[in-house]
């Protein structure tokens, strides 16, 4: 957080309770570790019967988030709890609110999904998952499923070469990096000596102010708030 976040000193106390709530909750749970997931010949042939190329790939999208959610809890039985405009955000598709609920409406009743009986839960569950079948493609990173499926149907994409997500290649075949990756700059940090304690510690480059550590700095912004208090409470008495 230090290397990588510039105001992460201003706002230490926050952060590290925060950080040390996270941890607390993490410790209830026990780790769940998977690589990816499998999608089998079947399930592929399966999509490709759809006659639209927006519907197929909204029901790989789906498809891969339920046998993530399979993995991740062997009672799941193929359902998708995610909300909608994520699942659209990971497929790739835009389109209004209404237009969601119909593409979830038409593979429905293609018998592609099954919905959720009580009202007001919007879960779906994937009916076609076919773990017997031949894998064929293995999906390991998440971000970007629409791609992956356009991928695979032989469409122009690459990896970054920084971060490893999905992007569209262009035709010279010369795009290697993400518009983040392009753009990001690792900001360089200098060490500074604390005019309190005489403690080191790094700030970002261009940070020129800072002249205490946090440690110190939390006790000076204390005494400064005592103070204020004190001549507040003085002129009032006048």
């Amino acid at each position: 957080m230090e290397e990588n976040y510039p105001r992460y000193n201003s706002y230490r106390r926050t952060w590290e309770d925060t950080i040390d709530s996270v941890v607390r909750k993490a410790k209830r749970y026990k780790l769940c570790e998977i690589d990816g997931v499998w999608i089998t010949q079947s399930e592929l042939d399966k999509i490709a019967e759809l006659n639209s190329k927006v519907l197929r790939r909204l029901m790989f999208t789906i498809l891969c988030l339920a046998k993530l959610g399979n993995l991740r809890n062997e009672k799941n039985n193929g359902w998708v709890n995610n909300d909608r405009k994520e699942i659209y955000t990971l497929a790739r598709i835009n389109c209004s609110v209404a237009e969601r609920n119909f593409k979830i409406g038409d593979l429905k009743d293609l018998g592609y999904l099954e919905l959720a009986k009580k009202n007001g839960n919007l879960s779906v569950r994937v009916t076609f998952i076919d773990d017997e079948s031949k894998r064929v493609l293995f999906i390991s990173d998440f971000r970007e499923l629409g791609y992956e499926y356009l991928k695979y149907c032989g469409e122009n994409f690459v990896r970054c070469q920084d971060c490893g997500i999905l992007i569209r290649g262009n035709k010279t075949g010369t795009r290697k990096r993400c518009s983040n990756c392009e753009g990001y700059t690792r900001q360089d940090t200098r060490t500074i000596t604390c005019v309190d304690c005489g403690k080191q510690f790094k700030v970002p480059s261009y940070n020129k102010r800072t002249t205490r550590c946090p440690e110190c700095y939390e006790k000076y912004r204390r005494k400064c708030v005592a103070e204020n208090v004190r001549k507040y409470k003085e002129k009032t008495k006048r």
